[in-house]
């Protein structure tokens, strides 16, 4: 492997708990109407906002509201509470030291990205970024992933994704780079289905890749 390419939240860093908590604040304040299941919020993880909250309402202007409050609400506990998964400085400094680039994918804004990178200490270690704004198109479509192998230069065969959620699986097929799974994932049932190439049970476990 040339490339190592990371989704962001609950593969990188722990901030699903928060992200789950503020999609409940904000259904309860602008969408109290729908009854949201476990499945149902779980499956927003694999989206972006706009995607997310688009499926309950037409006006684009009331979306955009909520998606600000969702930022607000977020980002007051993801400066508070905000940590990288056990290993990863490590481990992502054991790739680079075996001549792997290392990147991290995203359905996050890049300065929303490059911030919770920043908190956790791992920005510094990243080669390099692909966010909301890079593309048109987001997962579980390959173009993200296609994006960062142009960035890096690399072959699709020469690279793998690690995710948590089966979009993060089914974009990696489809680009035709080998996929990760890590079980501490929300959605691991969903993402077994997917038939990943890897599963992981910690980030440290990614050096027996590379031997």
């Amino acid at each position: 492997m040339k490339l190592i390419l990371f989704d962001l939240d609950g593969t990188l860093i722990k901030s699903t708990g928060i992200i789950l908590e503020s999609f409940k604040m904000s259904f309860d304040k602008y969408l109290p109407d729908v009854a949201l299941t476990d499945e149902m919020l779980t499956s927003f993880l694999g989206t972006t906002l706009w995607q997310t909250f688009g499926m309950f309402t037409e006006n684009d202007d009331l979306i955009d509201e909520i998606i600000s409050y969702y930022r607000v609400v977020s980002e007051m506990m993801l400066e508070k509470e905000l940590k990288a998964y056990p290993n990863a400085h490590e481990t992502i400094r054991y790739l680079k030291d075996h001549g792997c680039k290392v990147g991290v994918v995203t359905s996050k804004l890049n300065e929303v990205a490059l911030h919770h990178l920043d908190i956790t200490g791992l920005s510094s270690l990243i080669d390099g970024l692909i966010g909301y704004d890079d593309v048109e198109k987001h997962k579980p479509d390959p173009e993200p992933l296609l994006k960062a192998l142009e960035m890096f230069d690399v072959q699709a065969d020469e690279a793998i994704y690690i995710g948590d959620h089966e979009n993060d699986m089914k974009a990696a097929k489809r680009a035709g780079m080998s996929s990760c799974a890590v079980t501490y994932s929300y959605r691991l049932k969903q993402m077994l289905n997917e038939y990943p190439d890897y599963v992981i049970d910690d980030i440290s476990n990614l050096k027996d890749l590379i031997v």
